[in-house]
């Protein structure tokens, strides 16, 4: 990592010196460090005007100085993609891993965290891994080790560097509060189960418990993983609490719990969180979990939480300090059809091969033609 990384208005100044203008370069700096990919509405919705010519002079400029490829999606939809050593260089990334080429379920992530960032602006953002760290680390206090990490081997050498933060998702703490509470964005693209938010929540559980308080906010185009998450979120905060406290859950409430979860989603008809195995799964515990005693804590369990049901059992711990996390909710409003449809899980063959597969077709010029169908 860069010792003397520029602040953001450093980084502006070095791009107007390439021609560019005043509303161009401070897009430029939040496109290249908020994933590298951009959409041509994205940059009018920061500049605050309709496409047309001055997007178009943008485009031309990029282009033009080979800071940018251009590649085009369904629709014909055009995507571009700041992947220019030198561009980033400029900006002290040189290193910055966003200016190499992504599959297109990656690319729709890195759209996706821009879109928040853009629908937040009040926010001051994490953007790179040495802000990131710097923040936890020097400002907050709290150990590097605990920071979430991916080493890399070099297959040259054998030699091994740790990485930081490597999903890149937005980080933010608010600009106008006194408050420590870091909030972290999880971009859900649609491309696999939530039992990757599960992961994500584990490669983050030692930071998680490192800060005074935290706000994880789960963001995606549709809105059908959003219970589901929150359930996963409430089950992960009272593992964490329950570590803290130094107390661990009744293999017996576990269960429990689990199964109110598969119930709620099988109630709900999200009939792609199963397979054949968990369907047995739950057929099985309704059984054993059908008495007015468990359905009184089912219903409990809907309204409160999770925290409703097991904190009774941690009240002779709360002299502890406990984890103090909280959630939410993002609803992408844009449309991400540049991708194709994302294929859907199920438990029935009928669904294999659902969906249109992503597609994206490099192409090496920037014609008029083109520029007037754009605009």
């Amino acid at each position: 990592m860069n010792p003397t990384s520029p602040t953001n208005s450093e980084r502006q100044e070095v791009l107007l010196g390439f021609g560019y203008t005043a509303r161009e370069a401070p897009f430029l700096v939040t496109a290249a460090l908020h994933g590298g990919y951009f959409l041509r509405r994205q940059f009018c919705q920061f500049i605050g005007k309709e496409a047309g010519g001055t997007a178009n002079a943008l485009i031309e400029k990029l282009l033009g100085r080979k800071h940018a490829s251009v590649t085009v999606g369904c629709n014909n939809t055009k995507l571009y993609h700041l992947c220019s050593r030198p561009f980033y260089a400029a900006i002290g990334e040189e290193d910055n891993r966003n200016r190499r080429e992504r599959p297109p379920f990656a690319i729709k992530n890195r759209l996706m965290g821009l879109d928040f960032v853009l629908a937040h602006p009040e926010n001051r953002y994490l953007a790179t891994e040495r802000e990131k760290v710097e923040c936890f680390t020097a400002t907050l206090g709290i150990e590097q080790r605990l920071l979430p990490t991916k080493r890399f081997t070099s297959q040259k050498t054998k030699d091994t560097t740790d990485r930081y933060f490597v999903d890149k998702y937005p980080i933010f703490v608010p600009l106008e509060s006194t408050s420590q509470a870091v909030s972290f964005c999880y971009v859900d693209e649609g491309m696999v189960t939530g039992s990757r938010f599960d992961s994500y929540l584990e490669q983050y559980r030692s930071l998680f418990c490192a800060l005074t308080q935290f706000h994880v906010i789960y963001a995606a185009d549709r809105d059908r993983s959003f219970r589901l998450a929150e359930r996963q979120f409430e089950r992960f905060l009272t593992e964490l609490n329950g570590a803290a406290t130094g107390r661990t859950i009744d293999p017996h409430i576990r269960r429990m719990l689990d199964h109110f979860e598969a119930r709620s989603l099988y109630e709900a008809q999200q009939f792609e969180s199963f397979d054949r195995a968990k369907l047995i799964q739950l057929r099985n515990d309704r059984e054993e979990f059908r008495s007015p005693k468990y359905e009184a804590l089912y219903q409990r369990w809907k309204t409160d939480g999770e925290a409703a049901i097991v904190a009774p059992l941690s009240a002779k711990h709360r002299h502890h300090r406990g984890v103090n996390g909280t959630f939410s909710t993002h609803l992408f409003a844009q449309n991400y059809d540049v991708f194709g449809a994302a294929p859907r899980a199920s438990v029935g063959p009928e669904a294999r091969g659902a969906g249109r597969r992503p597609h994206l077709s490099k192409v090496s010029g920037w014609s008029s033609a083109q520029r007037a169908e754009e605009t």
